[in-house]
Formats: structure tokens, C-alpha cells, sequence
């Protein structure tokens, strides 16, 4: 019932459609980023069309099996073939396949860092629980149940947080599969999906952290029950570490240095946690960072690596000479043997804006051979002096070429040659060109371009990239604080723990609260620089992997790039969150009663 205006007349949207080739909805093949301003599909009565005085129509042919070629090589014979594109080929296709395998990545790589965090943490809750039973142990031993009833009733206890956990985690994701699955698909034209929890996805949910926690607890039970009964009835079952305690005791050192060290070597399970939980909390939030860093410094370097010209002008016509004033190139798609499309661009001009240079900044002249682009080489794997075939995507007719040398452009995938090499491979005059370039706007009749393009459009679609997908970034900068806080915070509160006793005696002896939370929460401080510094380059080398995953499916290879400001504010951030959990758990530092610490010591 809305209206819509299309030219100059208002229509009526009486109904709404989808194509399977339009999915995406790009403009051009070759933009990078959908247009959600001024392009879209629409279908009318032939009427309608008609007075739009439109000459572009579709046909449609439908024919039994999967072997395209001998239709490809009739219609060229029969008719003139302007372009050919696979499906293979389309962007507006291979977009959204190629984003669903990035979102399972993301996905998987979720999958492993949040139950890793998660499960190590609880498998050293449990394994503290269960010593901190040594008494009850001891006492039910001296009654002779034997190690494997007792293995046994430790174990149920362990498994009830996992069986708990699993169920719940497993109702609340299939309550939200639906509308999470949908949120993926916002970039894309409104498709009907069903999401749901698979059900051994649900299976492994549960019997996975449960399997995990139950061999934490039977190998706590199993090392306690190691040990004489008499230590186990007098909670000192966990005596056997005595030398791990008395370590550096021969030295002069400060009794905060002997302290710190024994507390990160007497529990080395307890120290990794949080390590791990600093690494993770930096490398997440870098990763965001480095993802929008690596898209902003790209669309800044694009303007070198792609050519001194502005204005990119494709014609639906061949030129012979070129009255409009600019540098006039033979461009023409060819197909590798794997049937992925390359661009072969010919040009005679020595001085030519594309000002080609290979990786040592030399110049490039393309009357010496054929020349590809960096992307080109890496996506073919292909290398300088590899002969290799090509197919002309109207006619199949086979191109051999040598390549001679490789242009360092990581934008796109382009053969650069001569134009009498490009019109060989195209099968054209070798006089002829079809494409424009210039350092200014020139005045073309707009019935013979068939698309214009600026160098500067691509920085705008990075705008429209990094504006679409911050809310992942920003959903990476919280789940990094989430988990810096949660492991940091069990981690060292189990230190607390552990450490009652020394606590209260240091309060007898009249350390303040402020210097005793120093003493004994010190320790942990050395795992803030090393983690934030060690997921730096772990951090880049990740996106670097990344990036080179999806090359082909985003039609450029990004170079991993990580801004100083961005380090620092993942160092704050990290910082930040560290000492938010330590703030926390020094005041239960203070809460420690010397009086009772030591009645328990007595007894």
C-alpha cells in the first residue's frame, strides 16, 4: 500500500518478492558492500515497464543436467555474449554463503573459548572443594568405605553442576536459536529460516562439562586419599607440597617476594586461570580492534596501491579513439581453470595512472609480458615464471600465458598486460578499449556508460562495513571484559581462601588491611603485563589468519593492521578489569577474623 517513486512516476507496492541472485543486494558485481539507499528490485506489469523506456530485458532457460558449457558456447555462437557470470561467481550469491561460514568460525571459535574459560574454572573449584572435604575423607576412610565409594560420591556431587548447567544452557539457547540465527541475516534480503538446537549438540553440552568436572573430582580424591589417614583427619592431607612452601627460604629476600612466588608455584592450576583469563580479555578485545584498524587503514592505503586515477568509467561499447580525455584501457573478464573470474586489463600508456609497482616499489611496464596482482597470486597460487591457462568466459577458447611479474595489489584480481595482449586474450581490435580512467570527473555520455566508480567509494563502503558490524566489535570488547573479570575474580578468591590462615596471622602481627591485600594479592600482578603484552601478537597473527580465510569472499586481502591507541585502550580496558576483580575480592580480605583464624588453627 506504500507508494514508491521510480523516475519520475509513483507506484504502488501491492506485494513483496526474493531472487536467489539477489540475495545481497549489490548494485554492482564488483562493490564490495551493499547499496541501501537507492538500489533495489522491483516488478511491474509489462505496461509499466514499457514506459519506462527501458531497452534491458532477462530471458530465462531452463534445461535438464549440470553441464553449462555446451549452452555457454551455443549462445555466444548464436548471439552476442556481453558477460557471462556464474553462480559461483556472484557476489550477490556468494556473499551470503561465504558470511555463514564466517559466522560458524566466529562461532566455533566462541565454542572454544568460552567452555575453556568456563570449565577450567569450575574444575578448580571443584578440585578446592573437594580438599577443603579432606576431613570428612579421612573420617569416612577410618570408617572403611573404600576409595572407589568414595571416588564415587565425589564424583555425583561434581556431575550435578554440569547435568544442571547443561539442561539450562540448552533450554535458554533453543528459547533464543530463532531470533539469534536471524540476526545474522540482517545484511541480506528478508528470508523465512528456521534455527534450532540440535539435539546431540545438546547431548555434548551436558555430557562434555560434566565428564570434565567429574575427573577433576576423582583425581582430587584420588591424590588425597594417596595420603595417611591421620594427615586427612587432621586437614593437612595437602602437606606432601612442604617443599613448594619453604622455597626460597634460604634466601634474603623480602617476605612479599617469598610469599608472591610460593602462592604462584604452590597452586600453578590456580595461576593459569589468571593468565588465561588476562589473555583471553586482551586477545578478544584486540581482535575487535584489530578487525576495525586492519578495514580503516586498508581503505586508507587503497588510494596508493590502487592507481594515481579517481574516476573509473566501464563503457557498454568499444572505443577506437578516445575524445573524452583520460587514459583509455582494454579491461575483459577471463576464467581460470578453476573457473573463478579474473579481470585482464591492457593498457600502452608508459606513464599510465595505474602506476604499477611491484613489491620492491619498482615499475612496472606492461609490454614486457603479463603481469598479475598479489591478490591474484594468492588466491591462484600462482608465482612469477608459472605458465598458466585461462579460458575466454564467451567462447571457453583456452589463453596460455606467462606470468612475468607480480603488482602489489592486494584490492583486486587483475592480469595487467598490453592492450594488443589483452585484445589477443578478449578476442577484439587490438586498437579497441572499453574503459576509462582519469584523475577528474570527465563528461561521457551516461547511453554508453555502463558504470562509473570512484577510487574514494571504497572508503565509504569500509564507513558502511565498520558501521553494520560494530555491534560485533563492541559485543568483543564485553565478552573480554566478562571473562578478564569472572576468571580473575574465582582465581584469586580462591587465594583468599586458602590463605585465611596467614591472613589472620598477618592481622596479629599488625599488618594493616590495605599492605596484608598487597602481600597476598600481589602475586597475581605479573600476570597483567605478561597476558596484555602475549596477546598482542597473538592477537594480529590471528587476524592476519583471518583475514586471509575470507580473501575470496571479500574480494581483497586485508593486511592484519593494530593502531598503538587501540593497544592502549585494550591495556586499560584489561587493566581496568583486573583491578575491578581485585578490588572486589580485597574486601573479603578484610573480612578475615584473626581470632577465629587462629581458634581454627588451635584446634
Amino acid at each position: 500500500g506504500d507508494q514508491i517513486r521510480i523516475g519520475e512516476e509513483d507506484y504502488t507496492v501491492t506485494g513483496f518478492f526474493q531472487r536467489p541472485d539477489y540475495l545481497y543486494m549489490l548494485e554492482n558485481e564488483d562493490d564490495s558492500y551493499k547499496n541501501i539507499t537507492t538500489f533495489f528490485l522491483a516488478y511491474m506489469s509489462e505496461e509499466d515497464f514499457a514506459e519506462l523506456e527501458e531497452t534491458n530485458c532477462q530471458y530465462l532457460v531452463r534445461y535438464n543436467g549440470n553441464d553449462d558449457t555446451d549452452f555457454r558456447r551455443a549462445a555466444n555462437e548464436k548471439y552476442h555474449m556481453h558477460s557471462y557470470t556464474a553462480a559461483e561467481e556472484n557476489q550477490r550469491i556468494v556473499m551470503v554463503r561465504s558470511q555463514a561460514e564466517m559466522f560458524l568460525i566466529m562461532s566455533w571459535m566462541l565454542l572454544c573459548i568460552m567452555p575453556l574459560v568456563a570449565v577450567a574454572l569450575i574444575c578448580i573449584i571443584i578440585s578446592r572443594k573437594v580438599k577443603t572435604e579432606q576431613k570428612m575423607i579421612g573420617t569416612l576412610s577410618a570408617m572403611g568405605y573404600t576409595r572407589a565409594q568414595l571416588a564415587r560420591h565425589y564424583a555425583g556431587f561434581a556431575a550435578i553442576p554440569g547435568i544442571i548447567g547443561g539442561v539450562l544452557t540448552s533450554v535458554v539457547t533453543a528459547a533464543v536459536a530463532q531470533s539469534y540465527g536471524e540476526l545474522g541475516l540482517t545484511d541480506y534480503e528478508p528470508m523465512r529460516i528456521s534455527c534450532s538446537l540440535s539435539w546431540y549438540a545438546a547431548v555434548l553440552g551436558i555430557v562434555i562439562p560434566t565428564v570434565m568436572y567429574v575427573l577433576a573430582a576423582l583425581f582430587s580424591v584420588r591424590r588425597l586419599l594417596r595420603q595417611n589417614t591421620v594427615l586427612l583427619l587432621n586437614g593437612s592431607g595437602d602437606e606432601g607440597r612442604r617443599k613448594l612452601r619453604r622455597v626460597l627460604a634460604g634466601r634474603k629476600l623480602s617476605f612479599r617476594i617469598k610469599f608472591a612466588v610460593r602462592s604462584l608455584i604452590g597452586s600453578p592450576a590456580r595461576s593459569f586461570v589468571v593468565f588465561l583469563g588476562v589473555f583471553l580479555g586482551s586477545f578478544i578485545m584486540l581482535t575487535g580492534f584489530s578487525i576495525y584498524d586492519s578495514a580503516r587503514h586498508t581503505a586508507d592505503t587503497v588510494q596508493t596501491s590502487a592507481g594515481e586515477y579517481e574516476y573509473q568509467y566501464v563503457l557498454g561499447e568499444l572505443l577506437y579513439e578516445n575524445p573524452y580525455g583520460g587514459e583509455l584501457l582494454l579491461a575483459a573478464p577471463v576464467e581460470d581453470e578453476k573457473g573463478d573470474t579474473l579481470t585482464v586489463m591492457g593498457t600502452d600508456n608508459e606513464q599510465s595512472l595505474l602506476n604499477l609497482t611491484d613489491k620492491e616499489g619498482q615499475k612496472i611496464s606492461t609490454k614486457d609480458g603479463y603481469y598479475i596482482t598479489s591478490l591474484a597470486a594468492y588466491l591462484c597460487r600462482w608465482e612469477n615464471g608459472d605458465r598458466v591457462t585461462l579460458y575466454n568466459p564467451q567462447s571457453l577458447e583456452q589463453i596460455h600465458i606467462r606470468i612475468s611479474g607480480i603488482v602489489e595489489n592486494d584490492t583486486a584480481q587483475i592480469i595487467y598486460t598490453s592492450r594488443a595482449n589483452a585484445a589477443e586474450m578478449t578476442g577484439v581490435d587490438k586498437n579497441a578499449g572499453n574503459m576509462i580512467i582519469s584523475e577528474e570527473k570527465l563528461d561521457i555520455p551516461e547511453n554508453i556508460v555502463e558504470s562509473e566508480s570512484r577510487k574514494s567509494d571504497l572508503e565509504e563502503q569500509v564507513d558502511t562495513i565498520i558501521d553494520q558490524t560494530s555491534y560485533m566489535i563492541d559485543t568483543m570488547v564485553g565478552l573480554g571484559i566478562v571473562i578478564c573479570i569472572a576468571s580473575v575474580y574465582v582465581a584469586v578468591n580462591m587465594l583468599v581462601s586458602e590463605n585465611r590462615r596467614n591472613i589472620s596471622m598477618l592481622k596479629v602481627l599488625g599488618y594493616q588491611d590495605r599492605k596484608i591485600g598487597r602481600i597476598v594479592l600481589g602475586s597475581n600482578h605479573v600476570f597483567l603485563p605478561l597476558g596484555i603484552l602475549l596477546s598482542i601478537p597473538v592477537a594480529y597473527a590471528f587476524c592476519g589468519l583471518f583475514f586471509r580465510m575470507f580473501a575470496d569472499m571479500m574480494g581483497m586481502l586485508v593486511s592484519p593492521y593494530l593502531e598503538l591507541e587501540s593497544c592502549i585502550l585494550a591495556a586499560v580496558l584489561t587493566a581496568g578489569s583486573y583491578l575491578a576483580s581485585m578490588y572486589f575480592v580485597q574486601r573479603k580480605t578484610r573480612k578475615v577474623d584473626a581470632a577465629e583464624c587462629l581458634k581454627e588453627q588451635r584446634e
